[in-house]
């Protein structure tokens, strides 16, 4: 059976429906109950129209000798992104319908996108929505190893140019991991939630309503 573009486009978009309107925030926390407080670290789920991203304080990096700390030398903290990598580092007004559907189908390459910034806030990262969540500090240990394990090479080199309307520094390198829907950027970011011990099953996860969805669940969490 063939599709047209067209039918191609439609079926995405039923498929994001779904994606936005399934499933419900587990409004559990993302650590043992007997967890002490002072023991937790918080990360930010960062939410920019249809694309998510998790942030990290530099100072709470485990891995005090990976090399993309050195990169982003004077920021307290740093977002990573995931996406197709001839998508995702266009400029937003060479971003097309069928660029998009290239990426979710026939991509051949990704990246990961690293922000430095200075303060958690939507209008410091030019973010539509920025959601707090505790982890334990294994928690925090396993989301950033989950981190580092995306990037192609075990010292990553940045590639390309900063990407514009985007805070800066910005930088790009090359990830292992294919892209393809419906295992996109949100499902990449739910899945670095539940390598941290987040209760969020990432292979529902489509959408990035459904991230920020979950992500308010777990901040809310008793």
């Amino acid at each position: 059976m063939t599709f047209t573009v067209r039918q191609l486009m439609s079926l995405l978009a039923t498929a994001l429906l779904a994606g936005m309107l399934s499933g419900c925030a587990a409004n559990e926390a993302c650590y043992e109950p007997a967890t002490p407080g002072d023991s937790l670290h918080t990360v930010y789920v960062v939410k920019r129209a249809w694309h998510t991203g998790v942030a990290v304080a530099a100072a709470d990096w485990p891995n005090r000798d990976w090399s993309v700390l050195a990169d982003f030398p004077h920021t307290r903290y740093l977002e990573f992104g995931w996406g197709d990598a001839r998508f995702y580092q266009s400029q937003a007004e060479e971003q097309t319908g069928w660029s998009a559907l290239r990426a979710a189908l026939f991509s051949t390459a990704s990246v990961v996108h690293v922000i430095g910034f200075d303060q958690p806030t939507p209008d410091a990262l030019l973010a539509d929505e920025i959601i707090e969540v505790r982890l334990s500090a294994q928690g925090l240990r396993n989301l950033t190893a989950s981190i580092e394990a995306e990037f192609k090479d075990a010292a990553p080199r940045s590639i390309g140019v900063p990407l514009r309307g985007t805070p800066e520094p910005n930088k790009f390198y090359y990830a292992k991991r294919r892209f393809f829907f419906p295992r996109m950027c949100n499902w990449w970011t739910a899945q670095r939630l539940h390598d941290g011990g987040c209760p969020i099953a990432a292979w529902t996860v489509v959408s990035p309503n459904r991230v920020v969805r979950e992500a308010k669940g777990f901040a809310g969490a008793p």
